[in-house]
Parts: C-alpha cells; sequence; structure tokens
C-alpha cells in the first residue's frame, strides 16, 4: 500500500499578518529615509562642483562659502546651511566637511536617525 505525500500548504493567516507587517515597517523606514538620502546627495553634488570650479583655487573660504549658499538657493537645500559647511584651505588644498544628522519620526516614540558627515577636497595645482 503506497501512501501519498501530503500536500504542500502556503502561510496560515497568521504568519501572512507577520509578513504583511514586517514589509509595512520596512516600507515606512524606506519612505521616510529616501527624501533625506537625495537631499544629501544634492549637499554632496552641491559641494563637489563648487570645489571643481577652477576659481575656487582663488577664493576664500568666505567667498567659497557664498558660492555654496547660491547653490543651495537653487536646489532648495533645507536641511544645513552654507555655514555648516566647514571649509578650510591648507595650501594648494581646498577642503570642505559636512556632519549632520535627520531624525525622521516613523510611529509614537521610534524615529530614525541618520547621520552623513564626508569631507571633500581639491588640490589647486590640478
Amino acid at each position: 500500500m503506497m501512501t501519498m505525500p501530503s500536500r504542500q500548504r502556503g502561510l496560515s493567516l497568521i504568519s501572512w499578518m507577520v509578513v504583511l507587517i514586517v514589509v509595512v515597517i520596512l516600507g515606512t523606514a524606506a519612505f521616510r529615509m529616501v527624501p533625506a538620502y537625495m537631499e544629501y546627495n544634492t549637499v554632496a553634488t552641491t559641494l563637489r562642483t563648487t570645489l571643481q570650479d577652477n576659481k575656487a583655487a582663488m577664493m576664500s573660504p568666505n567667498e567659497i562659502r557664498a558660492a555654496i549658499a547660491k547653490r543651495f538657493l537653487v536646489n532648495q537645500v533645507k536641511v544645513i546651511t552654507p555655514d555648516d559647511v566647514v571649509i578650510v584651505k591648507e595650501g594648494p588644498v581646498v577642503k570642505a566637511s559636512i556632519d549632520y544628522e535627520v531624525r525622521e519620526p516613523m510611529f509614537y516614540n521610534v524615529s530614525i536617525i541618520m547621520t552623513f558627515k564626508e569631507e571633500f577636497s581639491k588640490d589647486v595645482r590640478q
């Protein structure tokens, strides 16, 4: 006598609810995080292009900061101000660094904290 193997069954209702809850939480986190990363990308691109400008070698840190302020205004960057950008000229090298964090509420008392820290440099001899 041969017995038939039992048929495979899908997820139970409770398992589907658990999967759905996990997907909703991860989706909400991604939905909250994407704008912060997009704005960081705009800030990073602004700093790179400002330092790549050939005039940056001749500019003082305050003039570089003013150029950054104009680009932040055009790109509607509101997460940091040009005064938050640390600009240092060390001989032929111009360095600009940013260090900030963004807090986005998820639900109740749970928040997502994203930290952005990067240094951009340009050797003016190139």
